[in-house]
């Protein structure tokens, strides 16, 4: 049995806004986010235990925040996102306070555009340009196809909507996460591999799942100690005494419940070169 190194074990959770710093140990916090593909971004639940009145009532909705969360050492950003509702009650003796999150993508679901592109222009540039109208940030474009429009284009829509149909016209997998909208093939996954065996987080063993027949890509559930660097697209390198391999994460959850401090992820298989 291979034990974790000490910094494993010193956990360390933050919750950060313009007017708040809420960490671990001095106020109890557990949380749960969850990330996908979804064009709408990670969603999640953040709950805070016996808060003051005066810090109750800083977290407002629409206020942005930073989740940080992880080990001595390894740690960083799970979440930069908004208050969607926050809620306080009473469970026996402790004052418990519950915020529905969502990432930090309001301006993108919410933001419109209303512009004409001229003859000739490629789905590559339009995409840049109602990208920069959302206010967030480009992660990868990476289109199967660059189209070009002969007859030009026109979008009077929302800037998600016309993202949506500059995916679907050149093929193309739309997806936003932690302010930052990626436009990339369908199993395309990060070039920079995130390592995972018994040494740096991988606990028990990978469990394959059952897909229709159909379906020939190989996928497992995994669970790790919580890892900040893992989302959607995160490029896996498992190294486990049952599966071994480069995988491509599709979905998944970072946990901070009780013992529980882990990201669990379903990942399928990508083909080797």
């Amino acid at each position: 049995m291979v034990i974790p190194m000490p910094k494993y074990w010193i956990r360390q959770v933050k919750f950060i806004t313009d007017r708040v710093e809420i960490e671990v140990p001095d106020i109890e916090i557990e949380f749960n986010i969850e990330f996908s593909d979804e064009s709408n971004g990670n969603i999640g639940h953040i709950k805070f235990y016996n808060l003051s009145n005066s810090t109750i009532d800083k977290l407002k909705v629409d206020k942005s925040f930073i989740l940080r969360a992880g080990y001595k050492e390894h740690s960083g950003v799970i979440l930069p996102g908004i208050i969607k509702r926050p809620v306080t009650q009473w469970e026996k003796a402790d004052k418990v306070t519950t915020l529905m999150v969502g990432d930090n993508t309001d301006a993108w679901l919410k933001s419109t555009i209303n512009k004409t592109w001229k003859a000739g222009s490629t789905s590559d540039e339009i995409a840049r340009q109602i990208i920069q109208q959302t206010g967030l940030s480009i992660g990868e474009i990476n289109l199967v196809n660059n189209v070009s429009y002969e007859k030009g284009l026109t979008f009077s829509t929302t800037c998600r909507k016309a993202l949506e149909e500059i995916a679907a016209d050149t093929g193309t997998k739309l997806h936003s996460s932690r302010g930052k909208i990626y436009l990339r093939p369908e199993n395309s996954a990060n070039r920079r591999a995130i390592l995972l065996n018994s040494d740096t987080g991988l606990i028990s063993s990978p469990e394959k799942i059952q897909e229709d027949e159909e379906d020939a890509v190989e996928k497992y559930s995994v669970m790790s100690l919580l890892n900040y660097k893992i989302q959607t697209d995160s490029l896996i390198k498992l190294d486990s005494n049952t599966v071994k391999g480069n995988f491509r994460v599709i979905n998944g959850e970072h946990i901070c419940e009780g013992d529980n401090f882990n990201t669990s992820m379903e990942v399928e298989r990508i083909a080797s070169n």
